[in-house]
């Protein structure tokens, strides 16, 4: 059965475009013909402030007032957003970031109180790569005064994701990590439709031959594009693209050795990173892409398997056959500790590795063959879906 109702509190740091992404996923959930209402904290907040305290703030300043007047304003602000929902029908979208750095400081955005009130059935982290919420936040005029690291953006965004986690277990709700890159129906879904089938699609990414890798990736996307045809919620660790820091690290490190020197921190490096088919160039120092580093290859890792968490299933698309040793952890942490079904497309002749044949419930020739399965044993079994 389809949810009449549900309030889905949209967390994450700023920066990340979340609010961008709820207008495009609320659109889009009421062609489907849903009544949806979005609602930012931080607006209700200014109100509240204005009517009852006579202050205006603005995103500039509001994070600069007393702790205790800042609290008091977010309390009333969430009483009353609780008093609509109560009031009302449909589905509430609310943003609000669970924390907020400023000034070297953690401020908190929600605490257990005001989640308490709003009592959301479901929470979703919005991320994104640490370089364009790095870019977005210093043309943003309420955070070009802050001066963020790229090591400051990524441990902001693990205290956001920790906390709001905790938040979703103290009241029982769903819990979803959801990059910024996701198509906004995986956001519309989410809200409107619960009992949608959840699935993480992973595959190789590093070990595909860059010669081939433009071709592999996109009949992977025309894949999940049948998935989703399905009525099945992908889940897809390719909309982050961070990962590049790791490998420009090595490249120049490498460099640096095989010329005899050590690396100079204040060498400038590159990154070139394709966004939608746009190519965008980030310039950081060896330094600040070092400090960097070990938080987001632990980063990397740990988004993944609480995106495999949130889904019912694991697809592995591997039509190439290529050994990955990433894809057989996400393969035996989805099977073994979580108990999810895994799928297991495997177009190369010849058996798979042991380690990969264990960890599935069944293995599939081409990306067709399991279309077909699911269409017959994945939709019945989970169903209701549109």
């Amino acid at each position: 059965m389809q949810a009449e109702g549900r309030v889905v509190i949209f967390s994450g740091p700023a920066g990340s475009g979340t609010y961008e992404r709820m207008l495009e996923a609320a659109r889009l959930a009421e062609e489907w013909g849903y009544e949806v209402k979005v609602e930012r904290l931080f607006d209700r907040m200014a109100r509240v402030a204005r009517e009852r305290y006579g202050l205006e703030i603005t995103e500039e300043n509001v994070l600069n007032l007393l702790r205790e007047r800042l609290i008091s304003i977010r309390k009333e602000a969430v009483e009353e957003i609780r008093g609509e929902i109560e009031s009302s029908q449909g589905f509430y979208m609310v943003r609000s970031p669970a924390t907020f750095f400023w000034g070297g400081t953690l401020i908190t955005g929600l605490d257990l109180d005001d989640v308490m009130k709003l009592r959301p059935d479901a929470f979703i982290v919005v991320v994104d790569d640490i370089m364009p919420v790095k870019a977005r936040l210093e043309a943003d005029p309420e955070w070009k005064t802050q001066r963020f690291t790229l090591r400051d953006l990524a441990s902001w965004r693990e205290q956001e994701t920790t906390l709001v986690e905790e938040l979703a277990r103290w009241t029982k709700a769903e819990f979803y990590v959801v990059a910024r890159a996701h198509p906004p129906r995986v956001f519309a879904d989410l809200v409107v439709h619960p009992e949608k089938p959840k699935a993480y699609i992973s595959f190789p990414m590093t070990h595909v031959p860059p010669d081939i890798y433009r071709e592999f990736e996109a009949k992977k996307d025309r894949f999940v594009d049948e998935l989703d045809k399905l009525g099945i919620v992908i889940f897809d660790p390719a909309t982050m693209a961070e990962g590049v820091i790791l490998s420009k690290l090595e490249e120049y490190e490498n460099r640096a050795r095989s010329e005899g020197r050590e690396p100079d921190p204040g060498e400038e490096l590159e990154i070139t990173v394709n966004y939608g088919g746009e190519e965008r160039v980030y310039r950081y120092t060896y330094q600040e892409l070092a400090a960097v580093d070990p938080l987001v290859e632990g980063q990397i890792v740990k988004r993944d398997f609480a995106m495999i968490e949130s889904a019912n299933m694991v697809i592995v698309y591997n039509p190439l056959g290529i050994p990955s040793p990433g894809v057989a952890c996400e393969m035996m942490y989805a099977h073994k500790v979580l108990g999810r079904d895994v799928y297991l497309i495997w177009g190369k002749e010849g058996r798979p590795s042991p380690f990969y044949t264990a960890f599935c419930n069944r293995r599939f020739s081409t990306p067709e063959e399991f279309l077909e399965y699911a269409r017959t044993h994945v939709r019945p079994r989970w169903g209701g879906m549109s």
